[in-house]
């Protein structure tokens, strides 16, 4: 074990604390002050000095860290929605297949006949993007300007979502 961190881990409650005053839970502090070793870990590896007087761990560096990865940790977690697999059972009995295939036939006519309705370019160049192209690599290969083919396909993008949906 690294001198940094034998020296981080004897203030390990300290750590614990300070993320604590952030009002997270115990057991999630837990994990925030262990990302913070490994980021610790890290810039040791890429030879940053992080000491007060060669022999004190800079408090704010780790302070500023534990924030860090606390607040990653909140944006985190609000992207996430949490469904129980017995709503999603629930959801699966409710569905008649035979109306599903339906709607999806419908929707793939719709879709068809949508995109059959746009200038021959516009859907080339939306094709092409849909595949999984990049409007630069596109750009690059074809000498079309980059914003013409990003603005030729949002077009087409947002014509079809008013027409469909």
């Amino acid at each position: 074990m690294s001198h940094l961190i034998e020296q981080a881990a004897k203030k390990h409650q300290t750590w614990i604390n300070i993320v604590n005053s952030f009002g997270c839970p115990k057991n999630i502090s837990e994990d925030i002050v262990q990302e913070m070793y490994i980021y610790l870990i890290r810039y040791e590896k890429e030879g940053k000095n992080i000491w007060y007087d060669g022999n004190e761990i800079n408090y704010y560096y780790v302070f500023k860290q534990l924030r860090g990865i606390y607040v990653s940790f909140l944006r985190s977690n609000k992207k996430i929605t949490k469904v129980s697999l017995d709503e999603i059972d629930k959801q699966f009995e409710e569905i008649d297949p035979k109306e599903y295939e339906e709607q999806y036939e419908e929707f793939l006519n719709g879709y068809l006949r949508a995109v059959d309705d746009v200038y021959w370019y516009d859907k080339k160049v939306f094709e092409l993007i849909a595949k999984g192209k990049s409007v630069a690599e596109l750009s690059r290969e074809t000498k079309i300007g980059y914003y013409s083919l990003y603005n030729t396909y949002n077009k087409v993008k947002n014509k079809l979502k008013d027409d469909l949906l």
